[in-house]
């Protein structure tokens, strides 16, 4: 096992990590990033109400189950964040903030995730941002914005994620600066339960050596437009990413590593669609039939240029609703998402482009 130079430990509910070594890093952007750290909208001061796991390891962690090629080597520290046993709310939905904060001597890149999801059955997935600044809210804290930049999400199926040997997303600030991430979870209790507490979370892969680009997340889809008739066999909506979306999001072509399609109890097809120059270029994912229990990250090799148009088409099944159904947050409302990895990392990150028709 060798020793990255980091080390954790959990204090009054934070994770703090440290290193012994000196900053270092490898070539290209992720290895310039202190300047766009600064200004890019990394987190800069940081204080923490969530919790972590006893402890850390440091070693090889290429054995993560995933479809990508890892590229991680024994320079990688494993960093559990878990929530403190967090009561299950006895409504059927709540949207559950937790927030991490991180205290680094030098610049790392997250390479990897592996869930943890103690409570099965009432967590219905969760999503993981950075942000600028810690709220100082009490762990469990409502929220169902998505305040921050995302860069993980967890929904049934999910297994462990690592990313391409090129990329990684940029943890810390600056060497001695600071970080937070907050950990939004969806649970959800029909039965309306009683007497559950949860203790998920995940494990954060952590490599010192700077890879040469950094990576984002972001979803192509919408929430808001979607208003699925009841009583419709195959309803589909259709949510736009415009080619001036495109233009003004990216400068430079987006390279997606990796995909993955989003919806609830309706959904039955999704995909997405990449037009270019009025034509159709390539389908960005399909799962069909969608299944809500199989939801994973698919590793793919493509490119959205500037000026693209994604499309991202879902169908679903209502014949046994008799009302109306709306895109929202509980599960019995509705989403149409296509969350995708990518690099490099856009100047002002945004968390999702597109407008249902």
């Amino acid at each position: 096992m060798a020793n990255l130079g980091f080390f954790v430990r959990a204090t009054l509910g934070c994770v703090v990590l440290t290193a012994a070594c000196s900053a270092g890093g490898g070539d290209g952007q992720g290895a310039t990033s202190n300047e766009e750290s600064e200004s890019g909208g990394e987190p800069t001061s940081a204080t923490s109400s969530g919790s972590a796991g006893p402890g850390s390891e440091s070693g090889d962690a290429s054995d993560a189950d995933s479809g990508s090629t890892t590229g991680v080597g024994d320079d990688v520290q494993v960093v559990p964040l878990r929530i403190d046993a967090f009561s299950v709310p006895t409504i059927e939905t709540y949207y559950a903030c937790f927030e991490f904060s991180f205290s680094l001597d030098q610049l790392g890149h997250i390479v990897g995730f592996r869930p943890h999801i103690d409570d099965s059955k009432h967590v219905h997935h969760y999503v993981l941002s950075k942000l600028d600044e810690p709220t100082g809210q009490q762990d469990g804290y409502s929220c169902f914005d998505l305040s921050g930049e995302m860069i993980y999400t967890w929904a049934p199926g999910g297994t462990d994620w690592m990313l391409p040997p090129e990329a990684g997303f940029l943890i810390g600030d600056a060497p001695g600066g600071t970080a937070t991430l907050r950990l939004q979870v969806h649970y959800n209790n029909v039965a309306g339960d009683t007497g559950f507490t949860d203790s998920s979370g995940l494990d954060l892969l952590v490599s010192k050596t700077l890879r040469e680009h950094n990576a984002g997340t972001m979803v192509f889809g919408d929430i808001e437009g979607i208003q699925i008739p009841a009583g419709m066999a195959a309803y589909e909506h259709v949510a736009t990413c415009r080619a001036g979306a495109t233009t003004t999001l990216l400068s430079e072509p987006m390279h997606i590593f990796g995909t993955a399609m989003h919806a609830h109890e309706l959904g039955r097809v999704l995909w997405s669609e990449v037009w270019r120059d009025g034509a159709m270029s390539y389908e960005l994912n399909r799962d069909e039939p969608y299944l809500f229990d199989s939801q994973h990250m698919n590793p793919v090799d493509l490119v959205v240029e500037p000026g693209d148009e994604v499309r991202t088409h879902c169908i679903y099944d209502s014949t046994a609703r008799v009302d109306t159904t709306i895109g929202g947050p509980g599960t019995g409302d509705e989403m149409c998402w296509n969350v995708v990895t990518y690099w490099p990392r856009v100047d002002q990150p945004i968390d999702q482009c597109g407008t249902g028709n």
